[in-house]
């Protein structure tokens, strides 16, 4: 073995299940699979990828939830040095298709539920792919189940060679033309982050249990659930995110981590959390959106618990982040923030207009810049996006903020269009596209509107012709978007306003809207 060795998911991923063979590393109702399960069925998964002609440097498809098998077939092409890339499952299949091709897949392995959707979008690429189901038998346009790989295929360590500079995995991220960026992390970014997390996330041991809610398409699942399985710890699956099932897999399996993101956080009323212990909670995680000051003492109403604030992105992973701790409230008096950052970490304010040298002074907004040890590659296929958002070692974030003279990360906003809306980032541009594209609409804008349950939620305004209904549009948006990107309001226009080169003024609209006062579905 060379020390490059070191540096590779393969190798990382080989300790985690040599030194934890009998200790339940993924636990899931109705199976509790310990290292060395994990590692036997990713071994025969990864052989049953080799037969199929995939190895070193093919992009594997996922689509699923988080299961145990889930895991051991993300692990096995990371045995054979594949990149892995999770698309979310709620998308349409016309947004399967345009994905798998964008990403140049050599196979995909789904959830048995998704299959027919899969392989009809799979059916419209230029050439056939395999298709793995994560089911016991094969369905129809399946070419193999994970059934049939644990029946057919050794258990012994697949030969596979891999360097630490190859590419690991693509995180898509949302795009505003409707296609995703997909952001490239090598080998050794992946291993960077995993030693890298328990400094953003707090102490994390073999007595690290962690409640597993985020799904497997978003950063936070390999930023956060493989990282713990590296660090030690175990992973609590649940199905889909309920109040009652996030209180009774806490109370059952004495979870010590969670992440709810402050949509769940109010969901989780006291008339449903009183009923359970949720006393083994020590740690809870919150991205995406900052917690209110509701939403700390709901959680610390719950266990004896810190909390932490993360601020990460897809491109920079947990060795470039920032976090805000329950202490930096209770002794430095600090309200939610994005907080300080973690060590090796290294960010700057600078003007949006500018380069990476116009730095603003404390206290002044600007665009938010990182620098660490796990920066991404790049975006895929995008050179000129690259050499526009990665310069000279820093990270160009899109997000505006300010440092305070404590030293504090303040985020006030975007640069860009993007909504964060029940801790999802859905780009405006995306759903305009789909909507203009109906007959009825003359003009469209959508803005990030505040919201009481959703943080922000997603509100189309439109200009219609001849008499389009709302109704009209919530079905064309049904049929071409996934669920969680579909308007949640109507605002209905005789007249776009539009600046003086003609362009919509989403400025003005936001002005006007963006606080939430105005009424969902008023003419104007």
């Amino acid at each position: 073995m060379s020390s490059g060795d070191f540096w590779t998911v393969r190798h990382a991923i080989d300790l985690v299940f040599r030194w934890n063979a009998t200790r339940e590393l993924i636990i899931e109702d109705g199976a509790r699979y310990t290292g060395e399960r994990l590692n036997r069925e990713a071994r025969q998964v990864a052989h049953a990828l080799q037969q199929a002609g995939i190895g070193r440097g093919d992009v594997v498809a996922f689509i699923g939830t988080s299961t145990c098998r889930f895991y051991a077939a993300f692990f096995a092409a990371q045995k054979l040095g594949c990149v892995t890339c999770n698309i979310n499952m709620r998308e349409t299949g016309t947004f399967i298709h345009d994905t798998l091709r964008g990403i140049d897949a050599r196979a995909v392995i789904c959830a048995e539920g998704i299959c027919a959707t899969v392989a009809e979008a799979v059916g419209r690429l230029p050439r056939r792919i395999p298709v793995f189901s994560l089911g016991d038998g094969r369905v129809p346009g399946v070419d193999l189940a994970y059934g049939e790989m644990l029946a057919r295929y050794p258990a012994d360590e697949p030969q596979a060679q891999v360097s630490p500079d190859d590419p690991a995995i693509i995180i898509l991220s949302s795009g505003s033309t409707g296609t995703p960026k997909g952001i490239v992390h090598s080998n050794a970014n992946f291993v960077r982050w995993m030693r890298a997390a328990p400094a953003l996330f707090g102490h994390v041991s073999r007595s690290t249990r962690l409640l597993v809610i985020v799904g497997t398409s978003f950063a936070a699942w390999p930023f956060s659930t493989i990282s713990i399985l590296h660090g030690g710890g175990s992973l609590v699956l649940v199905d889909g995110f309920t109040p009652e099932s996030f209180c009774a897999a806490i109370e059952r399996e004495k979870a010590t981590v969670a992440g709810p993101v402050p949509t769940m956080i109010r969901m989780l009323d006291p008339s449903i959390t009183s009923r359970y212990d949720l006393s083994s909670l020590r740690m809870m995680l919150c991205a995406g959106e900052p917690p209110s000051s509701t939403d700390i003492e709901r959680m610390r109403s719950w266990a004896d618990t810190d909390i932490r604030c993360l601020y990460l992105a897809s491109e920079s992973a947990p060795g470039a982040a920032t976090y805000w701790e329950l202490r930096d409230q209770t002794l430095l008096g600090k309200a939610v923030c994005a907080g300080k950052p973690v060590p090796g970490t290294d960010l700057r304010i600078v003007d949006p207009e500018g380069g990476i040298e116009d730095e603003l002074p404390v206290g002044e907004s600007g665009e938010i810049l990182l620098r660490g040890p796990t920066i991404a590659m790049g975006y895929l296929n995008n050179a000129e996006l690259t050499a526009r958002r990665f310069v000279g070692g820093w990270w160009r974030s899109g997000d505006l903020g300010h440092v305070d003279a404590d030293g504090f990360l303040h985020v006030s906003g975007r640069t860009d269009n993007t909504i964060n809306s029940g801790g999802i980032k859905v780009q405006g541009e995306e759903v305009e596209i789909c909507l203009i594209a109906h007959p009825g609409v003359a003009q469209v804008a959508v803005i990030g509107v505040k919201d009481p349950k959703w943080g922000h939620r997603i509100e189309a305004h439109v200009a219609v012709r001849g008499g389009t209904t709302e109704a009209e549009l919530r079905d064309h948006c049904r049929v071409h978007l996934a669920s969680f990107k579909q308007p949640k309001t109507y605002v209905f226009h005789e007249q776009l306003p539009v600046g003086a080169t003609g362009k919509l003024d989403r400025v003005a609209l936001r002005r006007r809207y963006a606080a939430g006062g105005a009424r969902p579905g008023e003419a104007t």
